[in-house]
């Protein structure tokens, strides 16, 4: 939802709609109308946002053994990982293996390239004799 529908839905409540008039004249659920008066208020009143909790990974069992694999071996990679997890009973798929090493060992930037320039005339092909 844009911004300008959240400060319509707000002054609009502050006119003295009603929310579900706000919702029809704005073509949206009144459900959405009554989360954005709920932020607003929160907002308001200084309350934080709260976050939401993290769901529960199929891998959370076994970080203690990828802990211990990925310290024995350094450059373990996620289809070696996933082969050794199978072995103790991880029925979940390769690519959350995959995914969960990005997070645990995200790879470093590359290095900038550094461009060569020369000056006009300075650099040049030319033909070899032998080739013709």
């Amino acid at each position: 939802m844009r911004e300008a529908t959240r400060n319509e839905i707000v002054r609009l409540r502050y006119a003295g709609a009603s929310q579900r008039a706000i919702a029809l004249q704005l073509g949206i659920d009144r459900k959405s109308v009554n989360r954005v008066l709920k932020e607003h208020q929160g907002a308001r009143a200084g309350e934080a946002e709260s976050e939401r909790p993290r769901r529960a990974s199929l891998l959370d069992p076994y970080a203690d053994r990828i802990a211990q694999l990925l310290e024995r071996y350094p450059d373990l990679t996620a289809v070696r990982l996933h082969e050794e997890l199978r072995r103790l009973g991880f029925e979940g798929r390769y690519g959350i293996v995959k995914e969960h090493m990005r997070v645990i060992r995200p790879h470093p930037p590359k290095a900038p390239v550094q461009r060569f320039e020369t000056g006009p005339g300075v650099q040049a092909q030319r033909e070899c004799p032998e080739l013709r």
